[in-house]
């Protein structure tokens, strides 16, 4: 009886689109983390190897490519090019840092957009689970709690699938936004510096 019940919430259409976003949202989730994880960098060191220049250009052209991270790459890209005028140099590394940071932030678009729409979805589910409830009243014109306690039950149930789907979006979304930012900040930083170097 309560696998049938179970069973019937389950292949409720609202319950499949919050299930699929829910699993959707995991797998956002998981490849921004490995994202996050295969560009960490040590970014006072590396700072301060540009700052002290580190044997120069050549030098500072291999500890770019010792690892494939934003920063790095940012910093191969500033170092081919250090001879380019100041402006042409800054524009050119401004397009990249861009490219990067959209890289590290297109993800978060999903989770933003899965945490805003699923208590909506939710609250579909919810509605429809109440106009069940009224209808199960208005076939039966004596119905007691037993008759409506389905649709009453699967009106809660959707509410509590859309917030499960929503709360974990949320703090990811937030939490991925401030890494990407103080990512962001962290290039402009680098940028700065390769201008400065180069830029005749």
């Amino acid at each position: 009886m309560i696998f049938n019940s179970l069973s019937e919430y389950f292949l409720n259409p609202t319950f499949i689109v919050l299930a699929l976003m829910s699993l959707y949202s995991v797998t956002v989730m998981l490849n921004q983390a490995l994202y996050l994880y295969s560009s960490r960098e040590k970014f006072p060191e590396l700072l301060q190897k540009l700052e002290n220049d580190a044997g120069g250009d050549k030098n500072l052209s291999a500890i770019a490519a010792e690892r494939n991270t934003p920063h790095r790459r940012l910093m191969s890209a500033g170092l081919k090019h250090l001879t380019k005028p100041a402006e042409a140099l800054s524009a050119l590394l401004d397009e990249e840092t861009k490219s990067l940071r959209w890289e590290a932030e297109h993800r978060l678009a999903v989770l933003g957009t899965i945490a805003n729409v699923a208590p909506f979805i939710g609250l579909f589910g919810t509605v429809i689970g109440v106009i069940r409830a009224f209808q199960a009243i208005a076939v039966k014109a004596s119905a007691g709690p037993s008759v409506v306690a389905s649709g009453i039950a699967e009106a809660l149930f959707a509410t509590a699938a859309g917030l499960f789907v929503a709360i974990p979006a949320v703090i990811a979304y937030n939490y991925f936004l401030k890494r990407s930012r103080k990512l962001s900040l962290e290039l402009g930083r680098i940028a700065t510096m390769l201008v400065h170097r180069g830029g005749n």
